[in-house]
């Protein structure tokens, strides 16, 4: 017998479009999807709620704070302002965000306060 893995997620159009199911069903046939009713992520999903929206809240500030301060250096320089996106660039900058992220969630309060909820 083969052993199985529930994904409960959200409601999101992608995830319940036939192609995405159909996907998944080709691809990962042990996984069941279950969908999380609308409006009861907080409560279903509590790693979505409790660790994954501040740690993109966190490396979005960072992302923020970067391209400021890349905006005021080209200012200083009296260069036009421009965006460097490329990925190389977004590579090494991203490792910053993400350590920041790592060191505001790893608190034991943090990870205690997130619970799985008894389905």
């Amino acid at each position: 017998m083969m052993q199985r893995s529930l994904w409960s997620i959200d409601v999101w159009s992608v995830h319940h479009s036939k192609e995405f199911l159909d996907w998944m069903t080709a691809n990962h046939p042990t996984i069941l999807i279950d969908f999380v009713l609308a409006g009861c992520t907080g409560v279903a999903q509590s790693c979505d709620v409790g660790i994954q929206q501040p740690f993109k809240h966190v490396t979005n500030q960072c992302f923020v704070e970067d391209m400021v301060n890349m905006s005021l250096t080209q200012i200083d320089k009296g260069e036009d302002i421009t965006i460097d996106d490329r990925l190389p660039i977004l590579q090494n900058v991203s490792l910053r965000w993400l350590w920041k992220a790592y060191e505001a969630l790893n608190k034991e309060n943090i990870v205690k306060k997130v619970s799985c909820p008894v389905i």
